[in-house]
């Protein structure tokens, strides 16, 4: 369990894979490089199952000295997509959502296959409309939504945020990530909130200063692959 400083650009991904520098206020769909060491995606689950990940752009998070400045946590879980879709199929759905939902970077469940790529990808930046809340509740209320819509499938929430939750009753936010209808999976960016402020039903993953390459990716994978045949997920560390 990592209790230190905030991320820093070097240690989510080599500047050698980053390319230009990206600007949060007019980003772009990102490239990624699936150079990152995940693991082994496996085979496609026997049962349907729905991923939704929340993406926390708030300033905290984005600005100079946030958790992820340069936004290098989207070509992670670019990486973490990619390598699963490239054995994906029909029954598996991925979608990407913003603590500004509703906005222009949200993205539906689509099936993870090599040709939805792009369209998560379209998710996988800061949004341009994007306020930079820092709100909880709207996103994971959409979030029940898509689950509830589809509730054939096993449904997985993972959050990325440094969990600086500025909704009018934290603890009523956190209580209802909880009681998400299905696994959460909740990743902290930095060290701002103690795994035991979360419910014992919530996976936690710190991610701080001293982590390696690819610990975003690495999170997010093993919460895409938990329920895939014969799947193998890297950690850096175990969650709590």
């Amino acid at each position: 369990m990592n209790e230190l400083p905030l991320l820093q650009p070097s240690w989510l991904l080599p500047g050698h894979l980053l390319g230009d520098m990206p600007n949060p206020s007019a980003a772009e769909p990102i490239q990624t490089s699936t150079d990152i060491v995940l693991g082994d995606p496996g085979e496609p689950a026997d049962v349907p199952t729905l991923l939704i990940a929340v993406s926390d752009d708030s300033g905290s998070v984005t600005t100079p000295g946030g958790s992820d400045p340069l936004s290098n946590r989207y070509n992670e879980m670019a990486a973490a997509f990619t390598t699963v879709a490239r054995r994906g199929s029909r029954r598996e759905l991925g979608a990407v959502l913003h603590f500004d939902s509703p906005c222009s970077g949200d993205v539906a469940p689509v099936p993870l296959r090599r040709w939805n790529l792009p369209k998560l990808r379209q998710g996988l930046t800061v949004p341009r409309d994007g306020a930079g809340s820092s709100e909880l509740l709207p996103s994971l209320r959409r979030a029940v939504t898509l689950a509830q819509e589809r509730s054939r499938y096993q449904a997985t929430l993972v959050v990325l945020s440094d969990f600086f939750l500025l909704d009018s009753d934290v603890d009523q936010a956190l209580a209802e990530l909880a009681a998400f209808p299905g696994d959460v999976h909740a990743v902290v960016l930095g060290n701002h909130l103690v795994s035991g402020r979360f419910d014992d039903r919530i996976t936690v993953t710190h991610i701080g200063q001293a982590d390696p390459p690819g610990a975003v990716g690495r999170a997010l994978f093993a919460s895409l692959v938990q329920h895939r045949t014969g799947s193998r997920a890297l950690t850096d560390e175990p969650p709590s």
